[in-house]
């Protein structure tokens, strides 16, 4: 009988994280198991696929000691090498390994791959000795390793589908979305597109399983390698075309930290008191704006975002200001002349 779906989270002081997809225990054999290859229906199969339920959450992976076997470095297809253990359970096949390896080399990835390892075990193994109860897959952060089941005659949902969602999470342990957590929030250009700050604000997303960021990045980018699954967390983050385009530009430019632009001006010591410049902010994050004013003058700097200014301080030619962007796509600076003239310059850092 088909289970339900649903990916959890774990954590150690590592910063380890685990996401489980829910399943029925396996039998238990005596003798060694036949590692079958990946089903080359999945993207059909997982379209009859409709998770349910959720999962628990899981301190840490159970049994560190059983998963250290390295049996093999499979290679994919640009050359990525990525370790791969079996369990003693199943009977070792170096064609299958290497077909769970080609099969992640194919997703869209970036040099995050090369971190990647991966654990095959028992579907009861995966639930009884590593991830946990109901556990049908997962991803520990702290080993940037994913423990997935090797294919039975019943996968539901494909085992291929499983590894995309947990490659997921591995991209957003790899990626940045300062001053938030990607691991937490999902990547940088996800997150903005998705407003995932915003809905945060207005307690929105977060406050459960199904509504948490994290799990609706996995399972999008899981949904953009097999387009027409059901989405099963919250429309407020269900991906569309848009949504994408911002994971692929994720993994295959991923966001390195702010940019900085210099705007200039002049105030003579009569007429325009006031100076405004609008600066685009496509992507949420933090900005921090430097003013550098005339010794002996003093100038005042305010940023607004459309038409509510967020801060208001008069700064020293030295001085510097943080600001959240938060679903706002742009700002206005604005220089005033409380005294003195002559030329300033603002440098604007911006995500």
């Amino acid at each position: 009988m088909a289970a339900g779906l649903d990916i959890g989270r774990a954590r150690t002081a590592l910063l380890a994280a685990a996401v489980c997809l829910l399943a029925s225990a396996a039998p238990a054999h005596a003798h060694k198991l036949k590692l079958l290859p990946l089903s080359r229906d999945a993207a059909e199969s997982v379209r009859l696929f409709h998770p349910i339920a959720p999962d628990p959450v899981l301190p840490t992976l159970k049994n560190v000691r059983g998963a250290r076997r390295i049996t093999a470095r499979a290679r994919t297809a640009d050359g990525v090498i990525i370790p791969v253990a079996v369990s003693t359970a199943y009977a070792p096949d170096p064609a299958v390994e290497q077909g769970y390896v080609t099969f992640l080399g194919g997703l869209v990835h970036g040099s995050e791959l090369g971190k990647l390892s991966v654990y095959i075990a028992t579907p009861g193994q995966i639930e009884d000795d590593f991830c946990g109860e109901g556990a049908l897959a997962c991803y520990v952060g702290d080993e940037e390793r994913m423990y997935v089941p090797g294919v039975n005659e019943h996968s539901d949902p494909p085992v291929q589908f499983l590894i995309a969602h947990e490659y997921g999470h591995h991209i957003e342990l790899n990626r940045s979305n300062a001053p938030w957590s990607a691991y937490d929030q999902g990547a940088k250009r996800w997150a903005t597109y998705e407003n995932v700050c915003a809905l945060e604000r207005r307690h929105k997303v977060k406050t459960n399983y199904y509504d948490a960021p994290s799990e609706a990045f996995a399972e999008s980018y899981a949904d953009m390698q097999f387009p027409g699954v059901d989405f099963i967390y919250t429309d407020l983050l269900a991906p569309d075309k848009g949504a994408f385009n911002a994971i692929r530009a994720d993994v295959l430019s991923p966001w390195s930290g702010p940019h900085s632009t210099t705007l200039h001006g002049s105030f003579g010591s009569s007429g325009t008191s006031t100076r405004s410049f609008k600066l685009p902010t496509p992507l949420d994050g933090t900005a921090s704006f430097a003013l550098s004013a005339p010794a002996g003058a003093s100038y005042r700097l305010r940023v607004l975002a459309g038409a509510r200014a967020q801060k208001h301080r008069v700064l020293r030619s030295t001085a510097g200001s943080g600001y959240t962007i938060c679903g706002t796509r742009s700002a206005t600076v604005q220089v005033t002349r409380v005294s003195g003239s002559g030329p300033f310059s603002v440098t604007a850092s911006l995500p």
